[in-house]
């Protein structure tokens, strides 16, 4: 009877293990640009509006030095004048706003851990600023929204219906556009604070 040979063949083995790469989620780089171009439209946006409420629309001076001004640009310069306040408040919020914008858009694309926490502080900052719009929106722009369409049907043929429509298509407009621009900051906080994303965020350098 023949003995077992000692020599046994080596077990099958697998291919070998690959080191799991600390790879970014998609998110953090598509929130890197997103804030970046955000931010610079955003930038773009408050200093116009802000140079319109101190200095005046250039438009409008162009059209009043071409004696183009109608009763109806009278109404809309008018209006202008009395949301001034609110457009420069509005405007120092979103300037206020951009800068933690800018600083977490570049932190996130250098991946640096500080990035979430410097995220998570412009979108809140950026709902509060909202917040404080919506208000203005309501308490301002609405009201002097209203008045010019007012004293537009007084001095025009308009029927008064369609001015009436005009006016909550136009108050409409401005309160959703308001409550859209939530939309962005609430999908910032929702997506980079998974909790895949934040024990990513844990693991890198500050």
């Amino acid at each position: 009877m023949e003995e077992s040979s000692p020599y046994q063949p080596p077990l099958p083995q697998g291919p070998p293990l690959i080191p799991r790469l600390n790879v970014a989620p998609p998110a953090v780089k598509v929130f890197g640009i997103l804030h970046l171009v955000f931010a610079g439209l955003g930038l773009f946006g408050a200093l116009w509006a802000l140079f319109i409420a101190v200095v005046g629309n250039p438009f409008l001076k162009i059209a009043e030095f071409n004696g183009q001004l109608g009763a109806e640009m009278d109404h809309q310069i008018a209006m202008q004048a009395k949301i001034n306040p609110m457009s420069i408040t509005s405007s120092i919020l979103s300037l206020l706003v951009a800068a933690p914008m800018i600083v977490a858009g570049l932190l996130l694309l250098k991946e640096r851990k500080n990035a979430l926490k410097w995220s998570n502080a412009y979108a809140w900052s950026s709902l509060g600023t909202k917040l404080i719009n919506l208000i203005l929106t309501v308490t301002i722009l609405v009201p002097a929204m209203q008045e010019m369409m007012s004293g537009i049907t007084q001095s025009t043929p308009m029927p008064g219906p369609a001015s009436d429509v005009m006016s909550l298509v136009m108050a409409g407009s401005a309160i959703g556009g308001v409550l859209i621009s939530c939309i962005y900051p609430i999908l910032t906080l929702v997506i980079l604070n998974r909790p895949a994303t934040k024990e990513w965020f844990a693991g890198r350098p500050a």
